[in-house]
This record gives structure tokens, C-alpha cells and sequence, in this order.
């Protein structure tokens, strides 16, 4: 028996009846509940709490001259991180190389 490989295939859940308003709406809710990766997705509603009078202090320390920044990722990191110079003099970490 011939098979024909450009011939969309059907799923079980293209099966669901979709033309009533009831199967739009299980096809739908099925579609959502699972990500890409085949695992359930479960909602996730952000906390209530008012944020917006509440300030964000960081102290910003310079670079040491023991750390340089990667051309790639931006981070600053310690000089054992170098993995090599570019030609234009650009320091890249180990994690980008």
C-alpha cells in the first residue's frame, strides 16, 4: 500500500468535534494545558501585593582589576574565565567560546 508522506496527519485531537460550540471549547482547553514540550502547564497568577511604593537599593561596585567583561554575554567575570582575545582586542568568557 502506497503512503502519502504530503497528506496532513490526523492527531486524536484533531478527532474532537469541532463544530459545535462545546467541542471549540475542549479542543481549546486541551490545547492549552500542554506546552511544547508535553508537559502540563499549570496557570500562574501573580501576587496581589502592591510593589509600586517599595524601592530597589543595589550597591554597584566597580570592576576589579582582577575581572574583565565579556564582549558576547556583557557579564564581568574573573580573569581565570578568558578563554581567548579577539583580533579587535575583545575578551570572550568560556561559556560563549
Amino acid at each position: 500500500m502506497a503512503t502519502d508522506y504530503d497528506a496532513p496527519r490526523r492527531r486524536e485531537e484533531d478527532e474532537i468535534e469541532t463544530d459545535s460550540l462545546e467541542g471549540l471549547k475542549a479542543a481549546e482547553s486541551t490545547k492549552n494545558d500542554i506546552d511544547d514540550d508535553g508537559e502540563i502547564v499549570e496557570p500562574f497568577e501573580l501576587p496581589t501585593v502592591d510593589l509600586s511604593g517599595e524601592e530597589l537599593n543595589v550597591t554597584v561596585i566597580p570592576r576589579r582589576s582582577d575581572e574583565f567583561t565579556c564582549s558576547i554575554c556583557y557579564l564581568v567575570q574573573r580573569n581565570n574565565r578568558i578563554d581567548h582575545i579577539e583580533e579587535d582586542g575583545s575578551v570572550v568568557c568560556k561559556d560563549c567560546a
